[in-house]
């Protein structure tokens, strides 16, 4: 059953969206508007599933608000892994998109409510993506980006302490006092488990590097932090890219 064309108002919202997404980043707005005729919008709440892990994928989402969180269970499902977040104009469900696998390997949930994603149908996108050289290329590019990404937060989870990781992570959210993830959220995202991270939370705190108010932390030891994390302190030099060890 072919979906209804989306209102003009859908439309004109879903040229934007594709238009600054990353994936398809210097694309011409002709390629784009043949999926923007596509697009549906769906919204979810705090820990609803978009899909999960061994679903059938026939569909591509792409961030409109909110965040999305991507992850893995282990074998009995005791432990999360979190292998990326994405937030307003990712992409999640690329295998759908560009890939032959039907299953999805892993599972997204929302992270806030409301959290808006842009739906297309991944048929028709591998169509256009493979039919447009200006599209493939641009794909190319945004999946060798990600792979690098992914390469890069599993040599933080590998060969860094848990320390390094939160304080990494603290450091991403220090211009401004950030609402903490809950423990396991956290801890599924550094790759631990919540009882851990709560002890290195509170010695952080007695160390006065950050403030808690609740779930609310505010950094006050950046120079510190920025010496566990072993990157450079904000204005001191300028050597190294300074790459995110993790997802927002």
């Amino acid at each position: 059953m072919t979906p209804p064309a989306p209102s003009a108002a859908d439309l004109a919202r879903a040229e934007v969206l594709l238009g600054h997404a990353p994936v398809f980043q210097g694309a011409e707005a002709a390629d784009l508007r043949p999926l923007a005729a596509l697009a549906t919008f769906r919204t979810l709440r705090r820990g609803e599933h978009l899909f999960e892990a061994g679903e059938g994928l026939d569909t591509v989402y792409l961030v409109s608000s909110g965040s999305v969180r991507v992850y893995r269970l282990a074998r009995g499902g005791t432990r999360e892994l979190t292998l990326h977040v994405e937030g307003p104009r990712q992409l999640v469900a690329d295998v759908a998109a560009f890939g032959t696998r039907a299953l999805a390997p892993a599972s997204a949930v929302a992270l806030h409510t409301p959290t808006e994603v842009l739906c297309l149908p991944a048929g028709p996108v591998r169509e256009r993506v493979f039919g447009t050289p200006a599209l493939a290329q641009a794909v190319i590019a945004y999946l060798a980006r990600r792979q690098a990404e992914l390469l890069a937060r599993m040599e933080g989870l590998v060969f860094s302490e848990l320390g390094e990781r939160l304080a990494a992570y603290l450091l991403e959210h220090a211009d401004q006092p950030h609402a903490l993830p809950t423990n396991s959220e956290l801890a599924a995202l550094l790759g631990t488990v919540p009882e851990l991270v709560s002890r290195k939370l509170g010695e952080f705190y007695r160390l006065n590097l950050i403030v808690l108010e609740r779930r609310t932390v505010r950094v006050t030891g950046r120079a510190e932090l920025a010496r566990l994390a072993r990157r450079p302190a904000a204005g001191e030099g300028s050597q190294g890219s300074g790459g995110r060890m993790l997802p927002p």
